[in-house]
């Protein structure tokens, strides 16, 4: 079996940080970049930072992509992945309401207790002022 797939660029160090890309052959032209974070290969996904509105990041995105494939120093498929992948659990959405002010606030966590620590953690909002009412849209019932 030859060892020519290429799929995987060589690492590329931008602002400090190693990213990567990925493709599903060596003609496809539709580029996944990485970023390693903790020793793993996170992939960037521009459709969140559009969604956001985070045009500078976007901009990021397409010059680090642009350079690795000016560079075209891909990696043997022997050697690839350099780095295993980072998969992050989906959250679920924790909805807290406040009486006093008729304010509801959405957080994305995969647990309860980082729900509350994202909520609560910084002081911004005082736990006895807010009450659980909804996960993932669905009523909290009470046991």
């Amino acid at each position: 079996m030859p060892d020519s797939n290429k799929l995987q660029s060589a690492e590329y160090e931008f602002s400090g940080e190693n990213f990567c890309l990925m493709r599903e052959t060596v003609q496809d032209e539709a580029y996944v970049l990485y970023m390693e974070d903790s020793g793993k290969w996170a992939e960037m996904n521009w459709q969140g930072y559009f969604e956001d509105g985070d045009i500078d990041t976007l901009k990021m995105i397409e010059e680090i992509t642009n350079n690795i494939i000016a560079l075209d120093d891909w990696l043997p498929d022997s050697q690839m992945p350099s780095k295993p992948f980072a998969y992050y659990e989906e959250g679920h959405i924790y909805s807290f309401w406040n009486q006093k002010i008729e304010k509801t606030v959405e957080v994305e966590a995969s647990c309860l207790d980082e729900a509350s620590n994202i909520m609560f953690g910084d002081g911004e909002y005082d736990p006895n002022n807010w009450k659980l009412i909804l996960i993932d849209q669905e009523p909290i019932t009470q046991v």
